[in-house]
């Protein structure tokens, strides 16, 4: 899950290796509505769910890692249920994680969960919404952002996990990038052709995406 706001080649990075840790019998690449952490998004999200379709080269070729990848909005089917609710005026409408989870835990209740989170999304992650419910329904499989972070994600993790059974960490060489950096690149005028697979950079510039 997250933004992809764009997508960029360090999600890809990431989620291939925490694909090739699990060997998931399915990968589900889930856009968020809005983050509780953000006020807004930069791309619809109809566009940004159009962008993830990059991620399918997960699925193809000789780097193959799961059998199954698919890009899916749940989260308007979630909200949905929720729109009518005591719960939506409590949630503001913010794509909440745990309700994402709790969804899937009740659509397979013999599957076994594995959420891709990057290592900031670890070093935050006691400030979710209800995190201690995301751990108990999910392992978390965590892929570095930064070169030489390990020490302090594993400090994390133990305090997060003291038992040491919910959190995996997935070897990966870090591809450090992140897309408000490259929001405001793509402002400025570069086709950030080295981070972006090309099926987004075409959104991009057939949608006039992220200029000034």
């Amino acid at each position: 899950g997250g933004s992809f706001d764009p997508p960029h080649n360090g999600h890809l990075n990431n989620l291939r290796a925490a694909a090739a840790c699990v060997r998931p019998d399915r990968v589900v690449v889930m856009p968020a509505g809005l983050s509780p952490f953000k006020q807004h998004t930069a791309a619809p999200a109809a566009l940004r769910l159009e962008m993830c379709g990059c991620f399918r080269q997960l699925a193809q070729g000789e780097e193959a890692v799961t059998p199954q990848l698919e890009v899916s909005i749940l989260y308007q089917q979630l909200f949905q249920q929720l729109f009518d609710s005591a719960d939506q005026a409590e949630a503001g409408r913010r794509n909440y994680t745990v309700l994402t989870v709790e969804m899937l835990a009740a659509q397979d209740p013999e599957g076994e969960l594995y959420l891709a989170v990057g290592s900031d999304m670890l070093l935050s992650f006691d400030g979710w919404h209800r995190w201690q419910d995301i751990l108990r329904l999910a392992h978390l499989v965590v892929t570095s952002r930064n070169a030489g972070d390990a020490p302090e994600l594993c400090a994390k993790a133990r305090q997060l996990d003291p038992a040491g059974q919910r959190i995996l960490f997935a070897p990966v060489t870090a591809l450090p990038m992140a897309s408000s950096a490259l929001r405001q690149r793509l402002a400025a005028g570069e086709d950030c052709a080295e981070e972006l697979p090309e099926a987004v950079r075409a959104v991009i510039r057939r949608e006039h995406l992220y200029q000034t």
